[in-house]
């Protein structure tokens, strides 16, 4: 089962949730956004846990950004994509949500879903933590 923190990691940055090989969720003050540097989960219960931990630390911070590095993360089950589409986003966007990029592998492209969430995709952090903190993108 996959531990959840709400305290500050020693490196400075709160920890809202923790668990190796699980994943990561932090809130990065230089940023001003939640942190997501999933491994892979073993069930639904654990990626609802961390994605629940992402909406907890957008509404601590009344923040809008969500980064997502994505660089080592395994395939999302059917069923895990579909709580993400009908309940999270709609739950992270009434938590703030503005702004979400997320790091992969392959080549950069953009989707705004329904719930007005402008997310872009990146091949590096540094790609994605420069639109986050670009002029053009609006808190």
């Amino acid at each position: 089962m996959a531990a959840s923190t709400a305290g500050w990691q020693s490196g400075g940055d709160p920890v809202y949730f923790s668990s190796p090989g699980v994943a990561l969720v932090t809130w990065n003050p230089d940023l001003r956004a939640v942190c997501l540097e999933p491994q892979a989960w073993a069930n639904t219960r654990e990626a609802q846990a961390v994605l629940d931990a992402s909406i907890r630390a957008l509404r601590h911070h009344h923040g809008s950004r969500w980064l997502l590095d994505g660089r080592r993360m395994k395939a999302i089950e059917r069923a895990d994509r579909d709580w993400i589409t009908r309940n999270w986003l709609t739950r992270a966007g009434a938590a703030g949500l503005k702004l979400a990029a997320i790091v992969q592998p392959a080549s950069p492209a953009t989707r705004v879903s329904k719930n007005g969430i402008d997310v872009r995709f990146f091949a590096t952090v540094e790609m994605a933590a420069e639109w986050l903190t670009s002029p053009h993108a609006a808190d």
